[in-house]
């Protein structure tokens, strides 16, 4: 399952009044002002493609505008919500180089990171996370880029190092709204190194939450941590319950896979055999139903 969060617009009155901030009154003055709150008032709509070639415009005709640093960022957060992430990286690769010192450093580095996460380049993406963090630790993008940085490294298989960062997160941003994200990777990095009690833990939290969308994941994962701890009968009622308490999990037929392992292991060939008809007539494109028939048939069912 994709990681969800709606990213935060930039509100255009915040922007456009942090900026004067900085400049002072004379920002407001000329043709850039003019196009910039143009280009501003296309992103505050949602027209990220207008807005793009605004910002671009500005980039271009006015190199010395005191709203160069804001043009930079948002060009780039314009490709972004465009989902153009190679097209984003070496804008905000520009406005970071220009403009070190911007108050919108932060912000580029975090969506710069995002880009390369998207893109699967993970070990940029937790640089750039990691720039983000030190540029700003308190500010808006500060907790998504600390649980970035730890996702990232579990993407890479630094489980270790993930484990670290992901405990830390429960511990420091106990109030994020990325929370139950980094519980559910934290169990993840558990499980995937063997450690399945510690696993179990981190599953159990995120369903502490019971409106988070990895819920349905997290009973998924509870159910395989048992069956890898042998405990096939707690495995098979937290299989059952994925379908049951998460309808429409995509993890439905997944679930239904380990029913009939367990079936199996348990030397119930009969019980198997009920479950692979309820997994090919309800999900009759599942890769798992081969998965299925392999595992029946070279178990003696």
């Amino acid at each position: 399952m994709t990681i969800r969060r709606h990213l935060f617009t930039v509100a255009l009155a915040t922007l456009a009044a942090s900026a004067a901030a900085c400049g002072g009154s004379s920002i407001a003055d000329g043709d850039d002002e003019a196009l910039f709150q143009a280009a501003l008032a296309d992103y505050d709509a949602m027209d990220f493609a207008s807005a793009r070639d605004k910002f671009d415009q500005l980039l271009t005709t006015y190199p010395t505008s005191q709203r160069h640093d804001n043009a930079g960022y948002l060009a780039g957060r314009c490709r972004y919500e465009l989902a153009d992430y190679t097209g984003a990286i070496p804008v905000f690769d520009a406005m970071r180089a220009a403009h070190p010192t911007s108050p919108y450093i932060d912000s580029a580095a975090y969506f710069s990171g995002r880009s390369h996460f998207k893109l699967a380049d993970f070990a940029t993406a937790a640089t750039d996370f990691q720039a983000s963090v030190a540029a700003d630790g308190s500010g808006v993008w500060a907790d998504n880029a600390t649980y970035y940085v730890g996702r990232s490294h579990y993407e890479l298989g630094q489980l270790t190092t993930a484990i670290s960062e992901l405990a830390a997160f429960e511990t420091d941003w106990a109030s994020s709204s990325y929370l139950d994200n980094a519980r559910y990777y934290l169990g993840r990095a558990y499980f995937a190194n063997g450690a399945y009690g510690d696993a179990l833990g981190a599953f159990d939290r995120v369903l502490d939450d019971p409106t988070s969308i990895f819920a349905d994941n997290a009973q998924y994962f509870i159910g395989r941590t048992e069956y890898a701890q042998g405990q096939l009968d707690l495995a098979f009622a937290d299989f059952q319950a994925v379908p049951v308490d998460y309808p429409g999990s995509v993890y439905e037929d997944n679930a239904l896979y380990w029913e009939i392992r367990i079936r199996v292991d348990q030397a119930n060939c009969p019980a198997a055999s009920t479950l692979l008809g309820t997994l090919q007539s309800n999900y009759a494109g599942s890769a798992e139903i081969s998965l299925a028939q392999t595992y029946m048939t070279g178990n003696g069912c």
